[in-house]
């Protein structure tokens, strides 16, 4: 296993783009070691007397790089950590309560649902809300996009999930079989199957053109939190003509236990089950590595095949609550501070970070990638967009 070299996690206070554009002022940078206490500096704002633009001063412990309207880049002098802070493009203020889950597609439809139990279609350029979809008895915890980007599949604390027209907000399929709250979902290939995973501590698939549960993929292992798709070279023959694009489809699913547990989906069958330290909440696949967060903060690389540890992320003691996976071997992890970092799996890129900005402490619950944008739901009820070559330029 490869441990990242010990890197400081790098904080701005979460206006900084505001401040970096007027003269005298300043704004607090912070750095903080894993297990120690913060060290809190100052950036200060000034007038170049030659050209008559902002220069940015900072204490000893930082090296002033580069900045432009969105991003500030410095380097953290003891640990030799490169961080650039990007802020949001845009902020939408669709929802009145913390945002629990967001999806967006290329078509710039997006839907997200929040503590006010709304589940909305919106547009992710200019923040129109195009439906409020009901149905759902309680919290919407999870809602995605489908490819075609004009379906949406939610699902909530009520045990069930949802299909629906985000054209029109017809609901003509529910799939009804959990017992308890659905926390997670799956889209296998276009949609014709989909994959839930539930607090009741089972993984269901199901035919969405039917409305029926096909199998239990798992199950008896407690709740399940969070769920990825892998592809197998390995092809398992199907006989069931609804159960489409299954044959080479592993799933990974994070148990509130800590288990961490692989399962052929054609053959319902597990293939091992890793016991992490605490509960894991997010689970992503990139290539042949999942990509886990837990409460206990650390964020783990596992081999696809076996489960054994690649690589491990040891940064923050502070509970990851949502990852992605973004193009070239990168991924975003959101905590419970409100931090939003942007992580490489590459190793020449270790002591590389970007972070996110705009969250003032308050958890980011769900991150979405439409292959321009990202956007971030977080708790303060604010959906936020940032460019995403504000994000690669960093990693080139």
């Amino acid at each position: 296993m490869a441990n990242n070299p010990l890197v400081p996690v790098i904080t701005i206070q979460c206006d900084w783009n505001d401040v970096i554009r007027l003269p005298n002022e300043e704004a607090w940078i912070s750095s903080k070691f894993l297990n120690q206490t913060s060290v809190h500096d100052k950036l200060k704002t000034s007038v170049n007397k030659s050209d008559n633009k902002i220069k940015i001063s900072f204490t000893d412990n930082y090296q002033y790089v580069s900045h432009g309207n969105l991003n500030l880049v410095v380097k953290h002098v003891p640990s030799g950590l490169r961080v650039a802070f990007v802020a949001p493009t845009k902020v939408h203020k669709v929802h009145k309560k913390a945002v629990l889950s967001v999806s967006t597609a290329e078509n710039s439809l997006a839907v997200s649902s929040c503590e006010e139990d709304k589940l909305l279609v919106w547009d992710s350029r200019t923040s129109e809300v195009l439906l409020d979809l009901k149905g759902h008895g309680g919290p919407v915890y999870k809602c995605r996009l489908f490819p075609s980007g004009i379906v949406v599949l939610s699902a909530g604390a009520d045990g069930s999930s949802r299909i629906w027209s985000a054209e029109s907000g017809v609901n003509p399929v529910t799939l009804k079989g959990h017992t308890m709250a659905v926390t997670d979902v799956c889209i296998i290939e276009k949609g014709r199957n989909v994959i839930t995973v539930s607090k009741d501590g089972t993984a269901k698939l199901w035919d969405v053109g039917e409305s029926n549960c096909l199998d239990n993929i798992l199950e008896g292992h407690g709740p399940i939190n969070c769920c990825a798709l892998a592809i197998t070279q390995e092809e398992v023959q199907v006989e069931n003509e609804r159960e489409i694009g299954t044959s080479n489809k592993l799933l990974v699913v994070g148990c509130e236990s800590g288990l961490i547990i692989c399962a052929n989906v054609a053959k319902r069958e597990e293939i091992y089950c890793k016991q992490l330290e605490s509960p894991c909440n997010a689970c992503i696949v990139i290539d042949q590595s999942a990509i886990v967060g837990c409460t206990d903060g650390k964020v783990l690389q596992l081999n696809i095949k076996d489960g054994t540890v690649v690589k491990e992320w040891n940064e923050s003691a502070n509970p990851v609550l949502s990852l992605t996976a973004l193009p070239n071997q990168l991924f975003i992890v959101g905590r419970q501070d409100g931090t939003c970092t942007i992580l490489s799996l590459q190793e020449a890129h270790d002591n590389i970070r970007v972070q996110l900005t705009g969250s003032d402490y308050d958890g980011i619950r769900d991150i979405s990638f439409n292959g321009k944008w990202i956007l971030t739901g977080c708790r303060d009820s604010n959906i936020r967009k940032y460019d995403f070559n504000q994000v690669t330029v960093h990693y080139k």
